[in-house]
């Protein structure tokens, strides 16, 4: 009987790689290999032995640099040292740079989790030289990559970053709050590129904002980057930038001409959009209907836009103290844009 490969994975720990991990497993199963994942926070030197025993005794070692982890810059350093390096895969979103230093190796860009999903599987198969499958359970062109109903207060806390000032409450129609300056973000979308994210709000005093390509270390509050959307109840939509290298005086974030949109409430004033975003582009649509697109690397958004280098994929809400909302409901898809679209 032929031997199932071990892998080892260095991978960030948490719900920050959750979606990865996920796919990671799939391919375990598929692929009949033995993935190797160790997560835990406490930092001793037991566990550092069980790593680089680990390590010594895998097969095959993958290492995905995209969230610049020193704890998977330490791993890879140890594996580079310790194994042939045709062995070694060096994964990395195409939303970073590569690291410097490993720009003289071979490393794997992905763009989509499914890419991901697709790259990883031909890397392992092609270096333990087994076959791929043929109906690999890949993920769909809009597959659901995050959920969230606010309903479960444990997993809110582990899922979202709440500033030290965000006042909110989990009700029975979802998450009410203020959030002062600072938005609350995801935790574990950080790699997310293109995707489609679809909420149902009510704007219970003042305006809502929600935060796309928001990019910030998971253990910090403020963003280094986001795009937030800012709209009202009678439909007055503001487009904002937080950009580190340009905080504006006051409000820190970049504020735009607004737009009119004409957004459709329910009797009890809840309203449902998506939001695409594809590359630059960004477009609102409620039901059928196109409510705003701009391409946020042409004027007037440029000079803030264009100046951040590295721009990920979490996403968040904010309200001014003066204000208030509720989310009912976020989905989160990733979006691949389809040849016959236009």
């Amino acid at each position: 009987m032929a031997k199932h490969p071990v892998v080892f994975f260095a991978i960030p720990c948490g719900e920050f790689y959750s979606v990865q991990k996920e796919i990671i497993r799939q391919v375990e199963r598929e692929l009949k290999i033995e993935a190797v994942i160790i997560e835990d926070h406490n930092q001793t030197e037991d566990l550092w032995n069980k790593i680089i025993e680990k390590i010594e005794s895998a097969d095959l070692f993958v290492a995905d640099v995209s969230s610049r982890s020193p704890n998977v810059a330490l791993e890879l350093g140890f594996a580079i040292k310790q194994k042939p390096i045709h062995k070694i895969g060096i994964f990395v979103s195409k939303n970073q740079t590569v690291p410097s230093d490993l720009q003289k190796f071979v490393w794997q860009g992905y763009s989509s989790f499914k890419e991901f999903q697709s790259t990883l599987t031909t890397w392992i198969c092609k270096e333990w030289n087994i076959p791929k499958p043929k109906n690999s359970k890949a993920r769909s062109q809009r597959s659901i990559i995050f959920c969230e109903d606010f309903r479960d207060q444990d997993l809110f806390l582990r899922r979202w970053s709440t500033p030290p000032n965000a006042s909110f409450l989990l009700t029975h129609e979802g998450l009410r709050f203020t959030s002062g300056m600072l938005p609350i973000l995801t935790t574990n979308l950080n790699l997310l590129g293109d995707c489609e994210i679809e909420f149902k709000a009510r704007i219970e005093h003042e305006k809502l904002g929600w935060i796309i390509k928001g990019t910030k270390a998971y253990t910090h509050f403020a963003p280094a980057f986001c795009i937030m959307l800012q709209i009202d109840n009678q439909g007055i939509l503001t487009p904002h930038i937080w950009n580190e290298r340009q905080l504006q005086p006051n409000s820190f974030f970049q504020i735009y001409p607004n737009k009119q949109i004409s957004l459709k409430l329910s009797k009890q004033g809840w309203f449902t959009v998506i939001t695409r975003i594809q590359g630059d582009h960004v477009r609102i649509i409620q039901g059928n209907k196109s409510l705003l697109s701009i391409d946020f690397s042409n004027q007037p958004y440029s000079g803030s836009y264009n100046d951040f280098p590295h721009k990920d994929g979490q996403i968040g809400f904010r309200c001014h103290p003066n204000e208030e909302a509720v989310i009912n409901y976020v989905e989160v898809r990733e979006f691949r844009r389809d040849k016959r679209q236009k």
